[in-house]
């Protein structure tokens, strides 16, 4: 197996092996994967974090040994907790992964916490919405969950609908607790978004940019456009 290392601040995971196709994800410094196919120019790779497929540049591609892969995984880990840092000439985003210390990063906790995860989500605020980003300067809804999620101590799929599968359900909204996960639908029933729980009525998501909504039966209320724009479907609550 052929392994790779993200060395830029941010990489685009593509759906096929083109510059005209979709940006499906991104790959953040530090990140590591495995390399499962190629073509001219292009290389089909698969995350280690999340599982995720998609192809990037071959050009972008940073090869390590598995022997260099094990050693990463053996560091401690921290996270970037500030918009942006500087780290040996790169800047880096809130949300990548460092192995050691730095000024802007906090250590990552061994066990979820719900309330690191609130108060990761409200420095993204006013992050614009990019689809499949993962970035301060791009970001789409479960991208910014799974980003969050992690630095509270949990790992989560890159995509809202397998992030549904995740956790236990919270049947009616009075039960809500700070970091429950709210999952929205369109009219066939399939996942298209998704949000953190700051209470039981506010909603912090990334919809046009990282904002904070309300929330009731139907779904979220934009007080600005006074309407619902997304579909309440269900509700998880992490552990």
């Amino acid at each position: 197996m052929n392994y790779g290392i993200c060395d830029l601040s941010v990489i685009p995971i593509r759906k096929e092996g083109s510059h005209t196709s979709e940006m499906v994800s991104q790959l953040l410094y530090n990140e590591m994967y495995e390399v499962l196919d190629e073509k001219p120019g292009w290389k089909l790779i698969r995350t280690m974090s999340d599982q995720y497929e998609g192809w990037i540049q071959g050009i972008q591609h940073h090869e390590i040994v598995e022997q260099e892969v094990l050693a990463l995984k053996a560091k401690e880990s921290y996270i970037v907790d500030q918009p942006t840092i500087t780290y040996k000439g790169k800047s880096l985003s809130i949300g990548t992964i460092v192995h050691e210390p730095v000024a802007g990063s906090m250590t990552i906790p061994g066990r979820f916490v719900p309330a690191m995860m609130i108060e990761f989500a409200q420095k993204f605020m006013d992050a614009p919405y990019l689809w499949g980003g993962r970035s301060i300067f791009g970001i789409d809804c479960s991208g910014f969950v799974q980003l969050c999620a992690r630095a509270a101590g949990k790992l989560l799929p890159r995509d809202a609908s397998e992030q549904i599968k995740e956790g236990e359900l919270v049947y009616f909204l009075p039960e809500i607790q700070p970091g429950d996960l709210a999952f929205f639908g369109n009219e066939d029933g399939k996942i298209v978004h998704v949000g953190m729980m700051l209470d039981n009525e506010r909603i912090i998501h990334c919809s046009g940019q990282v904002r904070i909504d309300y929330l009731d039966q139907t779904g979220i209320f934009n007080k600005e456009r006074n309407e619902h724009t997304h579909r309440l479907q269900v509700i998880k609550r992490l552990s």
